[in-house]
């Protein structure tokens, strides 16, 4: 109550675009770190990157990075007319921010394989809440004409009109050549370079389940020593890159030796 007040009345700057970083791995990454990388350098907007517990260092010019669970972000979030998020509003601005004076944008983190948000087979008790959060939104982003069509079912009650079909920021970095790739994505590559040895990278990136430690794969120890020997044989090795918010760890635990390697979020933010 005494946030939205403040809020309420704290003056806003169109010129203050606010970064939190993300709610399960706190690094600023993805989509949201590309389009911070695009305007890092713009003295004319002031760009406020909140944290939580993990140091942030972004570089750029006008840039404030403040823990996002202090009153001094409290202060510098009210400030903020433009914010950019990954998941959600309630999730990754810890604060009840309003839509009534802020542009909230969601740049979500992919394109979507499986039923995400309001269209998942297991909200249960969550719907309401769920339209709540949603309609804080002032857009959400999307790749392509059919992940529009996606995104519009798991953000109802959002407008067809407030899915953009801008494309994902973080494909910019894909299709540049490497010596033109920011300093930060250049020094996680050297780092994948010394992980793997110069073997060739096969990534395991599974998503996130519900129902973790029933819902993942189970592999046996036969078919561990098969794809180990099969990864050995053609001088590669596997990344396993659980989802930041699985807490089990299953496949970490079950995928050991010399041909698996971790990835993990907080040592290569970006995937």
């Amino acid at each position: 109550g005494a946030f939205l007040a403040y809020d309420k009345v704290t003056p806003k700057y169109d010129n203050f675009w606010g970064f939190p970083v993300c709610v399960y791995d706190h690094t600023l990454s993805d989509n949201s770190r590309a389009v911070f990388e695009c305007i890092k350098d713009d003295p004319k907007i002031t760009k406020v990157v909140f944290t939580r517990g993990r140091t942030v260092n972004p570089g750029g010019v006008n840039v404030i990075v403040v823990p996002l669970k202090t009153l001094e972000g409290q202060i510098y979030l009210a400030r903020c007319r433009n914010l950019f998020v990954r998941h959600g509003p309630k999730a990754n601005l810890e604060w009840p921010v309003s839509a009534d004076h802020h542009n909230i944008i969601n740049l979500w983190h992919g394109i979507p394989l499986k039923r995400i948000g309001m269209a998942s087979l297991d909200l249960g008790d969550q719907r309401a809440e769920r339209v709540l959060d949603n309609r804080q939104l002032r857009a959400v982003i999307c790749a392509s004409d059919v992940d529009r069509l996606a995104m519009s079912a798991a953000y109802a009650p959002k407008a067809y009109e407030d899915i953009w079909v801008t494309g994902l920021p973080r494909h910019d970095f894909i299709t540049k050549p490497e010596i033109d790739l920011p300093a930060f994505l250049r020094n996680q590559l050297t780092d994948i370079a010394q992980l793997t040895g110069g073997r060739g990278l096969i990534l395991f990136c599974p998503t996130f389940r519900n129902d973790q430690k029933d819902g993942y794969y189970n592999f046996t120890p036969d078919q561990v020593a098969t794809l180990s020997k099969w990864l050995t044989e053609h001088n590669m090795v596997m990344g396993i890159r659980e989802h930041p918010a699985d807490k089990t760890h299953q496949y970490s635990s079950q995928l050991v030796g010399d041909a698996f390697i971790r990835v993990s979020a907080g040592r290569i933010p970006d995937v």
